[in-house]
């Protein structure tokens, strides 16, 4: 919890201090690292890390690839893999980009010795705050709208389905531009 906090602090002050002027161009490449916090009604606390790759086919659109490893309070282990095109939407001045972006990913759950693979499919919103040419801090919240099948069960959301709190579920992050 002491991260998640120490990141949103970092965000508000890099907006509030900071002054660079960038953009994407077709051919730039990126490395995304988030963070998560997700605690939804009735279940267990969830901290995760997810790395991201990704490429600009135009000065909008950029494709890659993602990871996704987490771990909950009682030791269960998640380990996933994943493809995404995101769709930058909207510019505020030279350091504020935001994007939707939509996903497919399977991942594997391990607990107790027991694992079930699922996958599925999301749609999200985010934004990169850069905060110098090449560095930005990121917000994404996925699963707007998502998709999953595990062992031929298969459930559908619209929205933050169970979490009281919408930012629970949003993943802090850095972004590198080279």
């Amino acid at each position: 919890m002491k991260k998640v906090v120490f990141l949103v602090v970092a965000f508000f002050a890099a907006i509030t201090f900071a002054n660079a002027q960038t953009g994407f161009k077709k051919g730039n490449k990126f490395v995304e690292g988030s963070v998560s916090y997700t605690k939804a009604e009735g279940t267990d606390a969830t901290y995760g890390f997810q790395p991201t790759i990704g490429y600009f086919l135009t000065d909008r659109f950029a494709v890659g690839v993602s990871g996704d490893f987490a771990k909950d309070e009682n030791g269960v282990k998640t380990s996933g893999v994943g493809a995404f095109g995101r769709c930058y939407v909207l510019n505020i001045g030279q350091n504020f980009k935001a994007y939707s972006q939509l996903g497919v990913a399977t991942t594997t759950t391990n607990a107790a010795g027991v694992k079930t693979t699922a996958s599925g499919a999301n749609f999200g919103f985010g934004a990169n705050y850069f905060v110098s040419p090449k560095l930005a801090l990121s917000v994404n919240l996925a699963d707007v709208v998502s998709y999953q099948s595990v062992e031929g069960s298969s459930t559908f959301n619209v929205g933050w389905s169970g979490v009281s709190n919408p930012l629970n579920a949003a993943k802090f992050g850095v972004l590198y531009k080279f």
